[in-house]
């Protein structure tokens, strides 16, 4: 079988990577190397998998979690501790990007891959499950709690009032 004709990796990449992008970021570093390498690793993959987008998230994660290991045992050997880092690109008028990305960065990773996966991720239930190796109920779980997290933060006394009113 031959690989991904270019035209539909192209389509792939505009349709899914910012998506991909904003779910690497959750082990740290800027996430744009591991989303590129994953569909450089696509494009070698012959035949290509049946499930690009569920491959191409397993693809980033684990990408995503080496490049944490490399950069916890980096920053212990420097003995520096880095700047959270904005997970989200100016996305949408209605979100202070800043503050989600601190209400995200404080779930549980198990929460918050999830959430991200499916929200922002439009992965299904069933592809969650498989890419973080857990059953659905659980991966269900997860995003439920993660989601019930989220809304006591928002409800919470420090959450800003908004600047403008939202549309």
């Amino acid at each position: 079988m031959r690989p991904i004709e270019p035209t539909v990796l192209g389509e792939l990449y505009r349709q899914h990577a910012p998506a991909l992008l904003l779910y690497a970021r959750q082990w740290g570093g800027g996430g744009e190397d591991v989303v590129q390498d994953a569909f450089v690793r696509l494009v070698q993959q012959a035949p290509p998998p049946e499930q690009v987008l569920p491959w191409l998230y397993r693809v980033v994660r684990n990408e995503g979690l080496a490049a944490q290991r490399t950069a916890t045992r980096r920053r212990r050997r420097e003995q520096r501790v880095g700047s959270p880092e904005t997970w989200f690109a100016a996305a949408e008028d209605r979100l202070d990007a800043d503050e989600v990305t601190r209400w995200l960065a404080a779930l549980p990773l198990e929460l918050r891959e999830v959430i991200v996966a499916r929200l922002w991720g439009g992965l299904t239930f069933e592809a969650i499950a498989g890419l973080v190796g857990c059953s659905l109920p659980t991966t269900h779980r997860r995003y439920h709690t993660g989601l019930a997290q989220l809304r006591e933060r928002l409800d919470g006394p420090w959450t800003r009032a908004p600047s403008a009113p939202m549309t």
